[in-house]
């Protein structure tokens, strides 16, 4: 499934799982706890690069959005506003540093990801 895809630039700041964000390990933030230390293929369908990453951190904007992760269907924060009503960008994965750079993202655009 094809998401929005935004760039998680916290170096430095800690994630849900207490990592401290750096530009060396390829990780992800997806909505759902229990998704937390799983591994993802993330893949740019604009060049077709893609890169195994770990799942560190919860997001973005949503902590429990398990239909979207485990049972294929859109993310809610696409919609705009969380269920706690604050506006969203839309995105439904964020990436680090190093996924980011290995898909050659340029800008927040889609990705396809899927459980590796």
């Amino acid at each position: 499934m094809k998401v929005k895809a935004t760039r998680e630039g916290l170096v430095g700041q800690r994630t849900a799982t207490n990592y401290r964000i750096d530009t060396i390990v390829p990780f992800v933030a997806l909505p759902s706890y229990a998704a937390i230390r799983l591994w993802i293929r993330v893949t740019n369908p604009l060049n077709g690069k893609s890169i195994r990453a770990l799942v560190l951190d919860v997001g973005p904007w949503e902590t429990e959005d398990h239909a979207y992760v485990f049972g294929g269907e859109r993310p809610y924060a696409e919609c705009g506003f969380t269920r706690a009503g604050r506006r969203t960008n839309k995105a439904g994965i964020d990436l680090g540093a190093r996924v980011w750079n290995a898909l050659g993202m340029t800008d927040n655009t889609d990705v396809e990801w899927e459980f590796d």
